[in-house]
């Protein structure tokens, strides 16, 4: 165990963000000013160990927003600020690792560590996506929560009690009962083979029936091109959200793989990127345009500016670091509305409708599944049928022929004859 530090100053901090997160001079003052805050105000020395007080800050910190007495951004800037401090307390180190969700539920120290056990072998051994993980992790602590409710652990659970869960969740999260029970059939092999569970409860995990499949939108030619031409170039923000764009829309690439994108990723001579998938961890070669390369150029050398950072497209906000999947949903909804481009809730337009787009057009050009399998980076074509939606095209060539109807002459009679 590592042995507890003294509350770290500013002086010590400030030098880990700069060596560690290639913090800018700007930014450490900006930060200071956040340290003398967070410490004066919410920090309550009195004898506990440093992390504790960093905790207990933090917590103190939220009573101030839920009161208004400070607003959100400032409780995410001292969020951030006092993740990275108990990174340092607790570890000697600071990362970029994302800060967690204070104040989000958790089960009981048994069922806990069962959990984290569960997602300790998964990472270890890699036999899921970090995506699949994450999200059965999510869907997991769920069933925790819900046994806990009905005063259970997740050990004296049988198979009432599954059916009963996924009975829960049926109403409140139709559309996700298939991750759900994929969730729990990962876990409950892990519990079997640790000698926790018995075989029989695999028997209340079969196949749910689940609502219809959503039919997703795709943005035509002309609907991709009003949207670059909303985007203004000629600030920096505007030179990186048209090469993201254009760079979704050539490759139909993740959010996460765009955000995660480095500059070592980019082959400038075969005009392509060379990624690891953050959703599959498989190699991905992807060729792009000439008009995007020189959009991600221009990005590069004229609006990206100097940072020790490693990725592509960078925040221009409190502090330079990756985009994230999250700011790049909203910068589209942004162009969207500025293109006029107006489309129902339940189309869902987001980052992911490039790759569906990029799909559905491949598939209309003639291209066969193993094909656009490929180019979107999946192994099994059958997945890549998740991402092609209603091609007009296509619709056309299924209809059947229509049988001649043999017409029949109406009589009218006159109503004085009868």
């Amino acid at each position: 165990m590592i042995p507890l530090r003294t509350f770290p100053e500013w002086e010590t901090i400030a030098e880990h963000l700069r060596n560690s997160l290639g913090y800018s001079e700007a930014t450490i003052m900006r930060t200071s000013y956040t340290y003398n805050v967070f410490v004066k105000d919410y920090c309550t020395f009195e004898g506990n160990d440093a992390a504790s007080i960093l905790r207990n800050g933090i917590k103190k910190a939220d009573k101030s927003y839920e009161n208004d007495v400070i607003s959100k951004d400032k409780l995410l800037r001292i969020r951030r600020l006092a993740f990275r401090m108990i990174q340092f307390v607790e570890t000697d180190s600071i990362s970029w690792k994302r800060a967690p969700l204070y104040g989000k539920k958790y089960g009981n120290c048994h069922n806990e560590s069962l959990l984290a056990s569960y997602i300790d072998r998964e990472q270890t051994e890699h036999r899921h996506a970090e995506s699949i993980i994450n999200r059965d992790e999510n869907l997991i602590r769920q069933y925790i929560l819900f046994a806990e409710k009905n005063e259970k652990n997740i050990k004296d659970m049988d198979t009432q009690g599954v059916l009963d869960f996924l009975s829960h969740m049926k109403l409140s999260r139709p559309a996700g009962l298939k991750s759900t029970v994929s969730a729990l059939k990962h876990f409950y092999l892990f519990l079997i083979d640790s000698g926790l569970a018995e075989t029989n409860i695999l028997l209340a995990l079969k196949p749910w029936d689940t609502p219809h499949r959503k039919i997703y939108g795709i943005l035509s030619s002309s609907e991709k091109e009003a949207l670059l031409d909303a985007i203004d170039s000629n600030d920096a923000i505007g030179k990186r959200d048209r090469a993201i764009m254009m760079l979704a829309m050539d490759c139909g690439l993740r959010s996460s793989d765009i955000c995660s994108l480095k500059l070592s990723e980019i082959d400038w001579r075969t005009s392509s990127v060379r990624i690891i998938q953050q959703k599959t961890q498989n190699q991905l070669s992807v060729p792009f345009s000439r008009k995007t390369g020189d959009a991600i150029a221009d990005y590069i050398l004229n609006a990206r500016g100097k940072s020790d950072l490693p990725y592509v497209f960078l925040k221009k906000s409190y502090f330079d670091s990756a985009m994230t999947s999250s700011l790049l949903c909203t910068r589209i909804k942004k162009y969207l509305g500025k293109a006029g481009i107006n489309r129902p809730e339940s189309e869902k337009i987001s980052m992911h409708t490039f790759r569906r787009s990029l799909g559905t057009a491949l598939i209309d050009s003639g291209e066969n599944l193993e094909m656009v399998a490929q180019v979107l980076g999946h192994k099994d074509k059958e997945a890549t049928k998740g991402y092609i939606t209603v091609s007009e095209k296509l619709l056309r060539s299924c209809p059947m022929d229509m049988p001649v109807l043999t017409g029949k002459t109406e009589v009218r009679y006159d109503k004085n004859e009868l």
